[in-house]
């Protein structure tokens, strides 16, 4: 991807980096049997998460008076609780963010030469600094995984269960539903960079209309060059819609990072916007003042 960043490749890695969330939505044309089972999974995921969320709750119950345990429980709860209300969010909005992920990922197949540029630059653009936090996210949890094998802890969260967990087998199984909890938060961090690839995605296909606006030779181009715009502009509000709703709890818990991936976002989405409004603006007035000639001819 640093090599060579192509818009397929950020996809590819985006996808990678947020399987474990069970977020991103299958093809329309999966079988029944595929999306039984996934939808198992997502199902799964969600419950697992809400059986550390208890354990956690018993043990700021049972080390009420030890402040240091208190806190570390309090912020595992908050990821844990991202994972649950994220991972809830897609199971019921799955259908509208497959439509979305549909029309990237075949907007992206049939690119244009041209378009494939605009998508490259974009891509080369955030692809450092997306792929450093995709790869320290799973370090982090790398890190905090394998951290009892280490230390005195017992399981990767300080939780508390209200039966033994000293038997081998139990030990072992708790030991490794935590860790996967674990990787799962982590995907489900990433998944802000998945919304940032579907507004970075909206932008693109802004900048690409403005070439296209660049290049009308008649009234008709002008027709469908306008159509697609008024087409994008309601298709972004749909998608920052369905993005909002699917990531509002990694914006109020991460808000710094989200906030700067945002920022990069809407810099772009106005850069393009503007010189697209400039390019309808000039190509309008230019029919406007051949319509004026002709009319002296």
């Amino acid at each position: 991807m640093l090599k060579q960043p192509t818009p397929e490749k950020a996809i590819d890695i985006i996808w990678l980096s947020v399987v474990l969330s069970f977020c991103w939505p299958l093809p329309s044309d999966s079988s029944k049997t595929r999306v039984l089972v996934y939808k198992t999974l997502q199902i799964s995921s969600i419950v697992s998460a809400c059986s550390v969320l208890l354990a956690l709750t018993y043990a700021i119950y049972l080390h009420s008076d030890n402040i240091l345990i208190v806190s570390q429980c309090i912020c595992i709860f908050m990821g844990i609780s991202q994972q649950v209300i994220q991972g809830t969010i897609c199971v019921i909005n799955h259908d509208s963010l497959q439509r979305v992920v549909e029309e990237m990922l075949n907007c992206v197949k049939e690119a244009q030469q041209y378009e494939k540029q605009i998508y490259c630059k974009l891509v080369a653009k955030c692809s450092i600094f997306f792929g450093s936090s995709i790869v320290c996210i799973y370090l982090t949890s790398t890190v905090f995984s394998v951290g009892p094998a280490f230390t005195s802890a017992s399981f990767p969260c300080d939780a508390e269960y209200p039966f033994a967990v000293n038997d081998t087998p139990l030990h072992v199984i708790i030991y490794v539903q935590q860790s996967i909890v674990c990787y799962q938060c982590a995907a489900h961090l990433c998944l802000s960079m998945f919304g940032a690839l579907l507004f970075w995605f909206t932008a693109a296909r802004f900048e690409c209309l403005a070439i296209e606006i660049t290049q009308i030779t008649n009234t008709s181009m002008l027709i469908v060059c306008i159509k697609k715009q008024l087409y994008l502009r309601s298709t972004l509000r749909c998608r920052s819609k369905h993005v909002w709703s699917y990531f509002m709890w990694h914006y109020l818990t991460h808000g710094y990072s989200t906030n700067c991936e945002n920022a990069i976002c809407n810099s772009i989405f106005h850069c393009t916007r503007r010189n697209l409004y400039i390019c309808m603006a000039s190509r309008l007035l230019e029919r406007y003042e051949y319509t004026c000639l002709t009319k002296y001819i």
